[in-house]
Parts: C-alpha cells; structure tokens; sequence
C-alpha cells in the first residue's frame, strides 16, 4: 500500500516511439509532484519572483512539458491512469514543478505534461540534462520584451517608437533573437536606458525583463504616455548631436552604444533637475555643447563603457566632472536625498 501511495500517477497518458526509444507521454497528477526526485546535476531552484511569472504563466494558457526518467520499467494501468512504480527523476523542468506546487499551494490548479524515460540511470539523466540545457539556445530578452507589448503599454510604446521615422534609432533596434548588421542597440538596453533615464519620477533600475517592465510601466502613468516616449527620443537625439549615431559602421567600438555609457548618461540626467523642465527632458544647449567634448575615444573611458556595473560609479563621476570643468555657476550637484547609481 506504501509503494502504491508513492507511485507517480499519470493520466491521458499513451506509449510513444522516438527514434529507437519507447517513452510514455502524459499529464502528471498533482498529486504526485511531491513524489519525483532530483538528482545532483540538477540546478538550484529559481528566486521566488521568477517561481511566482511561471506560477502566473500555468494561468494564463499553460508551459512546456517536462522530461522525467524513471529508473526501472515498471507501471501498472489502472482506471484510466498509469502508475509509475520506480522512482521517478526530475530531468528537465524543475522550476515548473516548483511553480506548479506553489500554485497548488496557492489554490490553483496547474496542468503540467510530461515525457517520460523509461529504465534510466544517473548517467544517462545527466547527459539528457547537458543537451537540453547546455546546448539549446536560451531565449533572448529582446523576444520577451517583444511578446510583452500587447501586456504592458510601455514596451507597445517603445516599440513603436523604434519603428518611427522621426526616430534617430529607427528601424536600428533589435526585438529578435539575433542582432542584423544594421541594428544598433538591442530592446533591452532600450527599456533599461529609459528606466533610467525615468528613475526620478518612479521605479525603473531593474534588470530581470518582467520586474522591468512592470516598473516601467508604472512611471509611465506617472509621466505621460507621450511625455515618456518623447523623452526618450529626446534623450537619443542628444546622443546623436553629441557623438553621432546614425553614421556608425562598426558598432563594436563605439562607446557611445554601449549600455554602462549609455545608463550613466541617463542616470546623470535622471539625479539632476536642471535636466529636466517638469516632467520633460531639457537639457540647455550649453551643457549639450559641453557633453560634445566629452572624450568617448579616451582608453579609460572606453575601458569602463565596457566593464562590469560596478565601473558606473566612476563613469558617472567623470561624466558629472566633465560637465562641470571650469565652470563657477550652475554646476551640477548631486542631490543629498539621491541614492548613488545602482550597481545593476
């Protein structure tokens, strides 16, 4: 009777032939998600944030299959279902079991398929595990943000900025797996910069995609739907005037696109109000003058457009210093209510 209660239940389940192999594919009983098994080669559980989207995504129309294996052969069918009687392994798909038992704890009910292995060792897990998630191309951030823009009107909002012919970036934005020759800057150095770029008037420092656009989108209903769009086209216009955008040809070397130059630029004028005229962005000619001399090409600068985060706070401070430099009125300060930048 113990063993039976520990069997993994399936149901709708039915024999498959891949390749040479026999597999077993079916909807795994809530029930018996608390008896499947995880091995070492098995990746840490997600943050609780990322548990909760994929909670939220068996809601909204279900996820992928999971891939299990069975160490041994044997199941019985009975009444309609199928009982696993072996011990059962998570090979693929841990975090979606997770997911499924905090929403069950939560009083949903999760719908999750699976493949089953039959007569599987550790070794043979392992390398299923190794191909599955070693080999297969992770999706990109840029498709994500993408696929939000029928959710959240501040990724609708910048997408069809980035496709406007007033834009200085049109048509130059990558929203697809893969960068062309001619995009310039990804979606999600876009939505980052112009977090930031925001971060005064609400939040907008985030890096995971889905807590970035909640936030986002969030400040924009604070700002203006149009407010926000036109600062952003704003804000590139200067970059533009400053150091040139829409003549580049080799977007590798140049500074002035990479996202710690670009973040801090938009950071320095986020902390200051002199920037700003209300809610929109204005930066007074003189300092967009005084911005033109600033020396991308320096090594030092170059060097720390491409380090870590943590080379913002410096980056910011030789931006900040550039802009003040033998000036002894309307200097730029930073704020004492104002946090330093973010590290991420």
């Amino acid at each position: 009777m113990s063993q039976q209660k520990q069997s993994v239940k399936i149901f709708h389940g039915a024999l498959d032939e891949e390749g040479k192999e026999i597999i077993l594919r079916g909807v795994i009983c809530n029930d018996s998600l608390p008896f499947l098994h995880t091995d070492e080669y098995q990746r840490e559980v997600l943050p609780q944030a990322r548990i909760r989207d994929l909670a939220e995504a068996f809601k909204n129309g279900g996820v992928p299959d999971i891939e299990l294996g069975m160490r041994g052969e044997r199941m019985q069918e009975r009444e309609g279902f199928i009982y696993l009687q072996d011990p059962v392994y998570i090979i693929d798909g841990l975090q979606r079991v997770t997911a499924a038992k905090f929403l069950i704890q939560q009083g949903g009910v999760p719908h999750l398929g699976a493949t089953i292995h039959f007569d599987t060792t550790f070794d043979t897990e392992r390398e299923r595990f190794r191909i599955l998630n070693m080999e297969r191309t992770k999706l990109s951030p840029n498709v994500h943000l993408r696929n939000f823009k029928t959710d959240f009107p501040v990724v609708d909002t910048m997408y069809n900025l980035t496709f406007d012919r007033g834009f200085v970036l049109a048509k130059r934005v990558c929203w697809a797996q893969r960068m062309t020759r001619q995009d310039l800057l990804t979606a999600t150095i876009l939505m980052k910069v112009s977090g930031r770029l925001h971060a005064r008037f609400g939040p907008g420092r985030c890096t995971n995609v889905p807590d970035l656009v909640r936030a986002m989108n969030t400040t924009m209903e604070k700002v203006g739907r149009n407010i926000f769009r036109e600062n952003v086209r704003v804000f590139y216009e200067i970059v533009d005037q400053c150091w040139g955008l829409q003549n580049i040809t080799f977007k590798e070397g140049a500074t002035q696109l990479r996202a710690n130059f670009l973040e801090c630029l938009a950071e320095v004028f986020s902390m200051h109000k002199v920037f700003w005229d209300g809610n929109r962005l204005a930066v007074p000619r003189d300092m967009v003058k005084k911005l033109q001399s600033f020396p991308i090409a320096d090594p030092t600068v170059k060097q720390l457009a491409t380090a870590s985060s943590q080379a913002r706070r410096l980056l910011y401070q030789l931006i900040v210093d550039h802009i003040n430099k033998g000036k002894r009125t309307r200097r730029i300060e930073r704020p004492v209510s104002q946090q330093r930048p973010a590290k991420g």
